[in-house]
């Protein structure tokens, strides 16, 4: 258990607040500490790797996945980012404006619409990915190489866990 020093003022009183109630406050500050580090860390990466360029996080999600893995449908690009399509469309029309990717209508169904990146988004998806992995090695960094493993291990765990699902414990009763 962590001590109160450690405890981030708000932490610290959901901890009292929820475990008065029985909640088990362990598995309530992991969670709590996971959901706030991932917007901490993304919003300072954002700022100093991504504003810089105009790219948004959902801008330059959508263009690393396209510059990783070639042009995609955007039903596709929706099923990978796990987000809704019209989130993708927003974020394509965005793109779109800026000349960094384009649309490509099939021939065979017109109501299938292929996403790739212009030589433009290649050259910002390069230039940003740069900026955002030195702000990776900047954040990880106060971590040793072992401990990165090992929390990366542990996310991955925490992720499959994620795959079935909440509602798997409270069908089975297991929420309290």
């Amino acid at each position: 258990m962590a001590t109160t020093e450690a405890v981030l003022p708000f932490e610290h009183h959901l901890r009292e607040f929820c475990g008065a109630r029985g909640s088990d406050i362990d598995a309530l500050s992991a969670m709590f500490l996971l959901f706030r580090t991932n917007t901490d860390a993304t919003a300072a990466m954002e700022a100093a790797s991504l504003r810089p360029l105009s790219l948004t996080h959902a801008g330059f999600v959508l263009l690393m996945t396209l510059w990783t893995m070639g042009p995609q449908e955007t039903r596709q690009l929706a099923s990978v980012q796990r987000v809704s399509k019209p989130s993708i469309v927003s974020s394509v029309d965005t793109l779109e404006r800026a000349g960094f990717v384009r649309r490509i209508r099939s021939e065979a169904d017109r109501r299938l619409v292929t996403v790739e990146l212009t030589s433009d988004g290649a050259a910002i998806v390069e230039r940003a990915q740069q900026a955002w992995h030195a702000c990776e090695r900047e954040i990880a960094g106060v971590l040793t190489t072992e401990e990165q493993r090992a929390f990366a291990a542990m996310l991955r765990k925490l992720q499959t866990a994620t795959q079935a699902g909440c509602g798997a414990a409270m069908r089975d009763g297991r929420t309290g």
